[in-house]
């Protein structure tokens, strides 16, 4: 083999490390204790578990599961029950530290979600049903910012960011004007409440039900009071060319 031959070939063989191992720097370290978000589409399914024969229907234990089906599949390194050659389409999902998590998951199924976590880690026992397990600490349905325009949607958004930013003033422009002069929809009302709270409201999702009615979860924390993990069906009507929200019904009494 000639010197240039011998040269190209060192190079050629260089190159391919180098992108191999930028390769390899893309794919998720399972070993770093930092943050992760990943986001898919929901999805729930019983496996069969113990004795291990088969089936829940031939007698194994039902073990519920979510799992995430990925947007797009990843590699993954650091975890000896890990194959950084493999590509991971499907993640394992349990809270962190709230079981009170799981009404989230069940609200969620079917949807696509926003997770985020740390310490993920290679699947290696029967008990786990995706090649990746990731303890999670929050989840949210990822919605295409997009899917608002031209909608109801952004009425109702509006509505919950003013009473995030405990004006009620800005709130009340967007109910319906009979109930914005007086009661718990006025202007007065909503910011002597929400402009007062030990911890501000926080909008989490917006999700239409109808192309009036819209299904809203947010989170606050009264004076002297537990916090609130609220559900709330909002209802609109057209009057005019504006969409207004002339209905608020509180699911779980916050």
């Amino acid at each position: 083999m000639s010197r240039i031959s011998v040269s190209l070939a060192v190079v050629l063989a260089c190159s391919l490390f180098s992108f191999a191992s930028e390769a390899r720097s893309e794919c998720l370290n399972v070993a770093s204790p930092n943050p992760l978000t990943l986001r898919g589409t929901l999805t729930f399914q019983i496996f069969g578990g113990p004795p291990y024969n088969g089936g829940v229907t031939k007698g194994d234990t039902p073990e519920p599961t979510y799992i995430l089906k990925l947007d797009q599949p990843v590699c993954a390194q650091g975890d000896d029950f890990v194959d950084p050659n493999a590509q991971i389409d499907r993640v394992q999902l349990y809270p962190e530290f709230a079981p009170a998590l799981y009404s989230k998951l069940r609200a969620l199924v079917g949807t696509r979600v926003r997770v985020e976590g740390k310490s993920p880690f290679g699947a290696h026992t029967g008990h786990h049903h995706a090649p990746l397990l990731l303890p999670f600490s929050s989840i949210d349905r990822d919605s295409d910012p997009t899917e608002a325009y031209g909608t109801a949607m952004t009425t109702v958004q509006g509505f919950y960011l003013a009473l995030a930013a405990g004006s009620g003033e800005q709130a009340a422009r967007f109910i319906v004007p009979e109930k914005r002069m007086k009661g718990p929809f006025s202007a007065v009302a909503m910011t002597k409440f929400y402009g007062a709270l030990d911890e501000p409201l926080m909008l989490q999702d917006v999700v239409p039900v109808t192309s009036d009615q819209y299904r809203v979860h947010y989170t606050f924390v009264a004076s002297g009071s537990k916090r609130c993990n609220g559900a709330a069906i909002v209802k609109t009507i057209r009057i005019r060319d504006e969409n207004l929200i002339s209905s608020i019904q509180a699911l779980n009494g916050c």
